[in-house]
């Protein structure tokens, strides 16, 4: 086996076997030598040293810069048994470039690879996947309203507050977002929040802690986070059901979301991936001030500015069909006339339906 061909393998298991970009991002990452280890995984270290020619030290030393690189994952964190290549592109979309507190790449160097990434998804990914949506039979993502917008609904379930989703995690880490970094290395840094602001929750989090690249935090640090996240105007997103706990939460803007962003570009509808919120802005015109501060807030274009009858200055007019639930235009709305109204029953969030497992073990299952 050729040093070229481990390459050429290894965008080929991410359904890029013929992208020159997505090749180059793998030869950036990984030197031909690690690319070699890589593409024989899982294979035991014994193994790999024998068909390599090396000895078990240097194998385990070259396997655990890999995973500090983000290109393979250990089956368990504590003991780093039996390392893998990235099952997905997704994977190592996120894990390559999730790079806070690591040390294998230069600073300069981080930002090469990020301009890399940046390159292939815009102008390769993107394309490819981001049409598919509209054949998706139903979202897999839904949009959660930020928590101080529907402090005093009563009908709020636990499954829509996000303190108590929190409250429900076993571990909690946040990481950097991989999207923004992406978008900071060729155009400019978000001002809609900083660095770290993407949450890992229990085995998800496990792998960011023992990795590195995440900070562990406690109940309350990760709710004064969430109330930042709010303040930045980030819209939160979880999986579409009632389920309590997830491996990630993301919270996103239109600027950076490599979601959000490609499917308002490319005329895709936001609902084919993400379920609404059950709740909607709702606005006082009596009390509008026609700031416009929610124009701008509004990741998903809901909210214009429209004359109303007997009043001199315009107001702010919600689209009910684009509005997606997530209440940060009411946290700048000064005069309080934007409030969050519900408009969806209980039956809108579906109920999780766990999938069956037959192996392995939570323990040891894949991030």
């Amino acid at each position: 086996m050729g040093q070229g061909d481990a390459y050429a393998q290894l965008a080929e298991r991410h359904g890029q076997g013929r992208s020159a970009r997505f090749r180059k991002i793998l030869e950036f990452m990984m030197t031909p030598q690690e690319a070699e280890l890589a593409v024989r995984l899982p294979k035991p270290t014994p193994e790999l040293a024998q068909e390599l020619g090396l000895d078990v030290a240097t194998v385990d030393g070259l396997l655990e810069r890999m995973y500090k690189k983000g290109v393979i994952l250990p089956r368990n964190f504590q003991t780093h048994e039996t390392f893998r290549y990235t099952r997905s592109v997704g994977q190592l979309h996120d894990t390559a470039q999730s790079l806070w507190n690591i040390d294998v790449f230069t600073d300069a160097e981080k930002k090469q690879l990020w301009g890399l990434w940046e390159d292939w998804v815009r102008t390769e990914w993107e394309p490819e996947r981001v049409p598919k949506y509209n054949d998706q039979p139903a979202p897999t993502q839904r949009i959660v309203p930020a928590y101080k917008s529907i402090l005093d609904s009563p009908e709020l379930l636990p499954s829509e507050d996000i303190r108590k989703m929190v409250k429900a995690a076993n571990l909690i880490a946040v990481v950097s977002c991989s999207c923004r970094k992406r978008k900071e290395a060729v155009v400019k840094p978000c001002d809609k929040s900083h660095d770290m602001n993407c949450l890992q929750f229990n085995r998800s989090a496990e792998y960011a802690i023992n990795r590195g690249h995440g900070k562990k935090l406690s109940v309350e640090e990760t709710l004064a986070l969430v109330e930042e996240i709010e303040d930045d105007g980030l819209v939160h997103c979880w999986g579409n059901s009632d389920a309590m706990t997830i491996n990630t939460f993301c919270s996103c803007c239109s600027d950076c979301c490599m979601m959000f962003q490609p499917m308002l570009e490319m005329g895709v509808p936001i609902t084919k991936v993400y379920a609404k919120s059950r709740y909607e802005a709702r606005n006082n015109e009596a009390l509008c001030d026609g700031c416009q501060k929610c124009v701008e807030r509004c990741n998903f274009d809901a909210i214009s500015m429209d004359k109303v009858p007997g009043f001199k200055k315009l107001k702010a007019f919600i689209d009910e069909e684009l509005c997606m639930g997530c209440g940060v235009c009411v946290l700048v709305c000064e005069p309080l006339s934007l409030k969050m109204a519900l408009v969806r029953p209980k039956e809108h969030i579906p109920s999780f339906v766990a999938a069956p497992r037959s192996a392995p073990s939570p323990q040891v299952a894949s991030a």
